[in-house]
């Protein structure tokens, strides 16, 4: 089993579990419900190891931790009669599969592009032919994703502190310079420095759209 936990996706349910004790008691059988974990493995079929939720997984600083405690959200889930999901991106997310290699992934137990980029050796294998492919694809888009979200992130920074000169000027929209001075700040956020010497605005606004392109 490969160690990385973007593989491992856990689905916590009740089963029926006999009491030989109470069972020789009472002559019948006399069942209790018991709360578990099945540990999914992405890309293995046939290793699903269940363990009881609330025996213990590892000791951690001494401290023993549950198999609930060591997926709370997912537990938690569960308890809620919520639908247990992989924590991740979903397949359906990802625009280079069809819907046919979504269903042969999940049946694999892929269910993010997280896990799938995350895949390796046998159990990359048994993804087929394609599986190589599919995993760097995956790669690409988790990396174009987080990509985008810095530059989007830097683009509400750059609004918001318009309208916080806005504010500051009594009026609803930034004066010229105001924006000017927004865009050094931002290229100096990116560069560690000021632009030298008095930019026009629209020089500024390539300098910082060339800046972000490149980041």
């Amino acid at each position: 089993m490969q160690n990385n936990e973007a593989l491992v996706v856990p689905f916590f349910k009740t089963m029926a579990n006999e009491d030989p004790n109470a069972s020789k008691e009472q002559g019948r059988p006399i069942f209790n419900d018991l709360e578990i974990v099945e540990i999914r493995i992405a890309g293995d079929r046939n290793y699903a190891p269940v363990f009881p939720a609330h025996s213990m997984w590892q000791r951690v600083d001494g401290n023993p931790v549950t198999y609930a405690e060591r997926w709370p959200e997912a537990y938690a889930r569960f308890k809620a009669g919520q639908e247990q999901v992989a924590a991740g991106t979903p397949l359906s997310e990802l625009p280079f599969l069809s819907e046919a290699k979504r269903a042969e992934l999940r049946a694999l137990k892929v269910y993010t592009a997280e896990a799938l980029a995350s895949m390796d050796g046998k159990n990359l294998k048994a993804l087929g032919d394609t599986g190589r492919e599919m995993k760097n694809q995956a790669t690409a888009y988790l990396a174009k994703a987080v990509s985008s979200a810095g530059t989007v992130a830097l683009a509400a920074e750059v609004e918001a502190l318009k309208a916080e000169l806005a504010a500051m000027r009594g009026t609803t929209e930034p004066e010229h310079d105001d924006e000017k001075e927004a865009l050094k700040v931002q290229i100096a956020t990116l560069t560690g420095q000021r632009p030298r010497g008095n930019p026009s605005t629209e020089t500024l606004r390539e300098m910082l759209s060339d800046l972000q392109v490149t980041a």
